[in-house]
């Protein structure tokens, strides 16, 4: 079913920029690298490269529970941007304790999330294009940064919207292990542009002025019953995706 809103209801910006559908087939996607502004509406929710209409499923309360555990180790309050914010689960979960806000490239995600937190400001535009008055303590990243092609500019954003001493935790896949590599093989999501190890990771946001201070694995599986999804430690060398909490710094 295809949602018809008059975005003059709606209480957040909407930025425009030029959309083109994206009927979803990896030629396609590829043939779009360097612009995806316009990928993510509601075919990538529904398609079977994607969440195959099971994004609920694929975000249960424990998982977004045990991120909102992890950002309040690395800073328990304050003000919070929500990158990638989609349907507005986490901002649901993180909203009791922070002042927060999210910010989406998916005008169809927008309008879900708006319905879930209809008191949190929301944004419409990418990340790279975001322009605020403020800074915030804490900008939350979950499994976004892979499908960004300007990755060096949103990289540049995300500090320069960090307060001084301000924290970046964010979740991005890997596929530098046996484990990463048997995903990726089965990943077919032609969107995630970024298909690096940890370490490349771990590079780029030193370079981005983003110094990692911790760093956890993060092992989620899909079983038809159940979907499980853990953060420790113990996992950050092996896991396929990692979870990292990286704090503001001088870029020399």
């Amino acid at each position: 079913m295809t949602h018809l809103v008059d975005e003059r209801t709606l209480p957040f910006p909407v930025v425009r920029t030029e959309e083109r559908r994206l009927p979803w087939r990896p030629a396609a996607a590829s043939s779009l690298a360097q612009d995806l502004r316009g990928a993510f509406e509601e075919e990538y929710f529904a398609s079977p490269l994607a969440y195959g209409g099971r994004y609920e499923r694929a975000n249960p309360p424990r998982k977004l529970v045990s991120y909102l555990r992890e950002v309040r180790m690395a800073r328990p309050h304050g003000t919070l941007l929500d990158v990638g914010c989609a349907f507005g689960r986490f901002l649901e979960v993180a909203a009791p304790f922070y002042t927060c806000e999210g910010l989406d490239v998916s005008r169809y995600a927008l309008v879900e999330a708006h319905r879930r937190v209809p008191d949190v400001p929301l944004h419409h535009v990418a990340i790279q294009d975001f322009v605020a008055d403020r800074r915030f303590e804490v900008i939350t990243c979950f499994d976004v940064l892979e499908h960004v092609p300007e990755l060096t500019q949103a990289l540049g954003r995300l500090r320069a919207l960090l307060v001084p001493g301000g924290v970046l935790v964010a979740v991005v896949p890997v596929y530098d292990t046996p484990l990463g590599r048997a995903v990726g093989m089965i990943d077919r999501d032609p969107t995630h542009l970024h298909r690096w190890s940890r370490h490349a990771w771990l590079a780029r946001l030193r370079a981005a002025g983003l110094a990692p201070i911790d760093m956890k694995g993060v092992v989620r599986v899909p079983l038809p019953s159940v979907f499980i999804h853990t953060i420790s430690p113990t996992w950050r060398m092996w896991a396929a995706a990692i979870l990292l909490v990286c704090a503001s710094t001088r870029v020399p």
